[in-house]
């Protein structure tokens, strides 16, 4: 075979994959945030699958995603309880490939992770105010944005068809603009909002929260006529979150190990896995969350310990189809498959689980299934398609 002739079959094979594991990572995601808020497992999954062709063929079309960048940004608004509405908000389109990769708070800045998830609410007055009050009282409480950071949401608002001076005037509001706008057209549930989104920001230095952030997060909720209890409220809500998050993670790993160890995946298929499991452990910018993601990473591979005890656990369906859909990532053969359906039923047979219960997770286990089996089409698709353009 020529050698670029086979370059491109390993471009597009890899392509193939890449999108596989995108879908996975945000399949996964969603059911973190979609059931945060208590919707039930098998709408959640059906509501993903319905936009399947959207957002697989926003991948496939060569928008592209910068190694673990969307997954960054959809899993740090998915700490703020945001990603339902951002997924809905850009169309479920992969982001472009300048998104920047994650680090400190998943590598945007508040305003950054704000406008992705408040952005196209709906293009109104109203949410207009309350981006630039984002905008504004981030500045307060991290100081200015740098440029890197300013030319990202410059793009991003470019790429949603913003007017340029629309753009100017939303990068430049400063906080006293914020405080304004704020008192002035928001009501209390959307000044809240504001708090939430910038609030991941104390963590900028390091991952601690110094007496000074804390400070002068208290004056943000302050200016913004919040109640003296708002800002410890805010900071409890969301370290709660972050801790549930982190439970949901030690039990998709321990479900992963499962399905490894029932398909017996070689060291190729534990990197796929691998690979997608860092990019879901993005979520928190603690500095304490370093260690946790090494010691979790660390526990990928290791015999599976403790199934029975954690699928009694409330987030236990939510974790086993996120693992389910993960290893269906990398088992790329027909047989793969078949072992990958018979370990799922034989670990709902070795619990006792309602009958009806069963039902659901069966019916949701067919969804993940088809959801695989037609972005496989979709990619198989492309591939022929693009050969014939080359042969031509």
């Amino acid at each position: 075979m020529a050698k670029d002739k086979k370059a491109a079959i390993n471009a597009l094979a890899d392509k193939g994959l890449h999108t596989l594991q995108t879908m996975a990572v945000q399949f996964v995601s969603y059911i973190i945030e979609e059931g945060h808020k208590g919707k039930a497992l098998d709408k959640i999954i059906r509501t993903f699958a319905r936009h399947q062709t959207k957002f697989v063929g926003g991948l496939l079309g060569g928008a592209g995603v910068a190694g673990g960048a969307w997954a960054a940004v959809s899993l740090w608004t998915s700490s703020l309880g945001a990603w339902g509405s951002l997924g809905y908000a850009i169309g479920w389109i992969a982001m472009p490939a300048w998104i920047p990769i994650a680090g400190g708070a998943a590598g945007l800045t508040a305003a950054g992770g704000a406008i992705y998830s408040v952005f196209n609410f709906a293009k109104g007055r109203q949410q207009t105010r309350q981006l630039r009050a984002i905008i504004g009282f981030s500045k307060m409480l991290a100081g200015r944005m740098e440029m890197d950071e300013e030319k990202l949401l410059r793009r991003f608002l470019t790429a949603q068809e913003v007017e340029e001076k629309n753009i100017d005037q939303l990068l430049s509001t400063t906080p006293d603009e914020a405080e304004h706008l704020a008192r002035r057209h928001l009501d209390i549930k959307a000044r809240r909002e504001v708090a939430r989104y910038i609030f991941p920001l104390v963590y900028q230095k390091e991952g601690i929260i110094g007496e000074g952030e804390r400070r002068r997060f208290r004056r943000v909720c302050a200016s913004l006529d919040l109640s003296e209890d708002a800002a410890r409220e805010i900071s409890q809500a969301y370290r709660r979150r972050l801790d549930e998050q982190w439970t949901y993670m030690n039990q998709l790993v321990a479900l992963l190990n499962y399905f490894a160890g029932r398909l017996g995946f070689d060291g190729r298929e534990m990197e796929v896995v691998r690979e997608e499991l860092n990019q879901l452990m993005y979520f928190d910018p603690r500095r304490a969350a370093t260690e946790k993601r090494i010691q979790l990473l660390a526990q990928l591979g290791e015999l599976p310990q403790h199934l029975t005890k954690i699928l009694q656990t409330q987030t236990a369906e939510a974790a086993l189809m996120g693992a389910y859909a993960m290893a269906h990532t990398a088992a790329p053969e027909q047989d793969d498959l078949s072992a990958l359906t018979t370990a799922f039923d034989d670990l709902l047979t070795s619990v006792n689980i309602d009958k009806k219960e069963r039902k659901k997770l069966e019916l949701s286990r067919k969804e993940i299934d088809q959801l695989y089996l037609t972005t496989r089409e979709q990619i198989h698709k492309l591939v022929q398609e693009e050969n014939k353009v080359k042969k031509a």
